[in-house]
């Protein structure tokens, strides 16, 4: 038999749970379902014995990863024998489940969205944004965290990575805990994104020092002045503290099963608590995490430390009040 590779075997486990009109047994996976080796005919008992603990350890390793892609295997009892076990995938159950983007996918897409909203691609990015949402999830939901975001903020986006290709200097409103509202004239460097959050990096001409702006503190609009190629971008652009970091600190989190993969992935199993999962995750910037767990709305939350799940509380309360106007 030709060797079946493994995400072969797993979408043909698939395609035979959901095919099945009640269950498949462990034996009629293993001998109908291709890529599971059948008992060899005519085989001593040794070889029937290690050939069924080979299909059972590649079987349980197949249905947790299935399992923990969110695929939904069931395991079903037979009402005569109850000792005899099946599986199946009801097919309504197996439709693609809630995207589970990381916290900067989300923000990208967002930020595409407003970017794209009045340009000549505006129609077509609609369509497939709203596309992509209605194979995503079903019913009504509050987009947190990115959906709170101003308009303004996508539209001074696009004008600020306009002005970086152009090299024309900007000027805008800002409002800041440190220096207040205010006007600012900057040569716009770079415009980079952290935890899906917008920065633009520049030389703010009326500081003449370099300076870091978070776009969402834009108010009204980015204006263009002067010309263009009007500055030289520096090779080496100081991203002050929105660099790595080398203070890495651990969060634990909890996460509702079949939820949060990027997290899992990161983080280490710390045992469960209820019908939660936890997990110890490493992070260098506070507000990435935040960021991540608001975007999986409801399938996170932080456990420790306390400062952690208080901004997480803080930022969807707010969240919702713009909700709700």
């Amino acid at each position: 038999m030709a060797q079946v590779s493994k995400p072969e075997r797993l979408l043909n486990l698939i395609i035979g749970l959901s095919s099945t009109r009640h269950r498949l047994t462990r034996d009629h996976i293993r001998d109908t379902i291709e890529g599971y080796e059948p008992l060899p005919f005519g085989a001593s008992e040794e070889d029937v014995r290690k050939a069924e603990q080979s299909f059972e350890r590649m079987f349980e390793r197949d249905k947790k990863e299935l399992r923990e892609l969110g695929v939904p295997i069931e395991t079903v009892e037979d009402p005569v024998h109850g000792d005899e076990i099946g599986y199946r995938i009801r097919p309504a159950e197996a439709a693609m489940p809630a995207l589970d983007l990381t916290a900067a996918e989300l923000a990208v897409l967002g930020i595409a969205t407003d970017y794209w909203r009045g340009a000549v691609l505006g129609a077509d990015a609609t369509q497939a944004v709203m596309k992509l949402a209605s194979s995503a999830e079903h019913g009504p939901r509050v987009e947190l965290p990115f959906a709170a975001l101003p308009a303004v903020a996508g539209d001074a986006f696009a004008t600020l990575v306009e002005a970086v290709a152009d090299r024309q200097t900007v000027r805008f409103e800002y409002s800041s805990v440190s220096s207040g509202a205010g006007t600012r004239t900057i040569e716009p460097w770079r415009v980079v994104l952290r935890a899906g959050i917008a920065y633009v990096i520049g030389f703010d001409r009326d500081r003449e020092a370099p300076r870091t702006f978070r776009v969402q503190r834009i108010g009204g609009a980015v204006a263009p002045v002067g010309e263009t190629g009007a500055y030289t971008i520096p090779q080496e652009i100081p991203l002050g503290a929105l660099a790595e970091s080398d203070d890495v600190r651990t969060a634990r989190v909890a996460l509702r099963p079949e939820s949060g993969h990027a997290l899992r992935r990161r983080g280490t199993p710390a045992g469960v608590d209820g019908g939660w999962d936890l997990y110890d995750v490493a992070y260098a910037h506070a507000d990435a995490v935040v960021a991540e767990v608001l975007a999986l709305a409801g399938g996170a939350r932080i456990v420790s430390p306390a400062e952690l799940a208080q901004a997480v509380v803080k930022a969807a309360t707010a969240a919702l009040e713009v909700e709700r106007g």
